[in-house]
């Protein structure tokens, strides 16, 4: 294989594919990527691939000699990033010796490359149903939930978000256990079923890891991106690059039953307070020793509402005014970084707090909806003072 880049080209396309590349140590072939120079198209694909979820895009190039090759992403990526500006050549030889030059050849690297044939196959990428959505709305949607969602818990389900698209309805839930974010947004989605005339009826859940990878290449523009879901895949394809990734093949929780419909006390208040105070809370939290209870934010809802959190660093006390709209008084108590993690996706501006008893939890409304309708539920903790 024989084929001349041009640097700036080569070392954008690399930049994304990174984020699939395995670095767990495992598999040589994992940690590359897989180069294959396509001399009648004077076109170069690349495509990196964990085992789990892989990236694929497609990069112009000069074909001298066609062929395929697997060379270490790191190494690809480091020599490309410190070449000198200009084109760079990579020649691949029958017994794998790769080099790769300057323009002018006085900078060169000798390494060495893997055969194509060890690269793992590809899962079949072939999905009849999909939709588009521009991708600032994709990137929004995603950040308000992506908080919600378990790290290597031991349930799969809550290490992924659920996706629901039906007709012109998209849902986005996502729980980890200790609290649930929950989306729903109505628009005319661009169909892209095979069959235009069956009408968008997509259930799947994506890993929570793919969507922070995704993220990376997602845009603040008007731009649409897709996304397609085949039988054990979803597939998205992001301007020039298609990041796929397995599903989780499991039932989602019982959303709906979590969420209370009925609440015994309910309240506005003004959102950027209510995180200030929750901010100077996490100030004075610290993980305490194994076998020690965690510190807590406590509630007190009268005419105010009183914040509370006592440590060992110390203690901090604020007050916020509401406007309540039903209930009597009420005291409980949360996960600091739980209920803050929710507010840092709010919008500012004023928010609804609503509970049913001290052991129930809360639930978080932003008013502002013009993109959707947000929910956040908070489960509480056991105060113990």
């Amino acid at each position: 294989m024989i084929a001349i880049f041009d640097k700036e080209k080569l070392l954008n396309a690399l930049v994304p594919i990174m984020y699939t590349v395995s670095g767990k140590n495992t598999m040589a072939c994992i940690e590359g990527i897989l180069i294959e120079c396509n001399q009648e198209e004077n076109k170069c694909k690349l495509t990196s691939y964990d085992l789990e979820k892989g990236m694929r895009t497609i990069i112009d190039c000069e074909v001298i000699e066609r062929g395929k090759c697997i060379i270490n992403a790191n190494k690809l990526f480091q020599i490309v990033k410190t070449m000198p500006k200009g084109p760079i050549k990579i020649t691949v030889d029958t017994s794998f010796k790769t080099v790769i030059e300057s323009e002018s050849g006085l900078s060169h690297f000798d390494i060495k490359a893997l055969s194509a044939s060890e690269f793992p196959t590809l899962p079949e990428l072939r999905a009849d149903r999909g939709f588009k959505i521009p991708q600032y709305l994709f990137k929004k949607f995603v950040n308000r939930i992506l908080f919600a969602i378990g790290q290597n818990d031991s349930r799969p389900v809550f290490n992924g978000a659920y996706f629901e698209i039906i007709k012109n309805k998209m849902t986005i839930v996502s729980c980890d256990g200790n609290r649930l974010a929950h989306l729903e947004y109505e628009a005319d989605f661009e169909n892209t079923n095979d069959d235009r005339n069956n009408p968008l009826y997509l259930l799947f859940i994506v890993p929570g890891k793919t969507l922070s990878e995704l993220l990376k290449l997602v845009k603040d523009t008007e731009e649409p991106m897709e996304i397609r879901v085949a039988n054990r895949q979803v597939i998205f394809n992001v301007g020039a690059y298609t990041l796929f990734s397995k599903k989780i093949e499991s039932a989602y929780i019982d959303y709906e039953r979590i969420l209370p419909k009925q609440s015994n006390i309910e309240f506005y208040l003004n959102a950027e307070q209510l995180r200030g105070a929750f901010e100077r809370s996490a100030l004075i939290i610290e993980d305490n020793l194994a076998g020690t209870l965690r510190p807590y934010v406590k509630f007190t809802i009268d005419e105010v509402l009183s914040i509370s959190t006592l440590s060992s660093n110390g203690n901090v006390y604020d007050e916020i005014e509401i406007e309540k709209l039903k209930g009597e008084d009420l005291v409980i108590a949360f996960n600091c970084k739980f209920f803050l993690d929710a507010l840092k996706v709010c919008d500012q501006g004023k928010m609804k707090l609503s509970f049913v008893n001290p052991l129930t939890g809360v639930l978080i409304e932003p008013q502002n909806t013009d993109e959707g309708k947000f929910t956040y539920f908070v489960m509480p903790m056991r105060m113990t003072h």
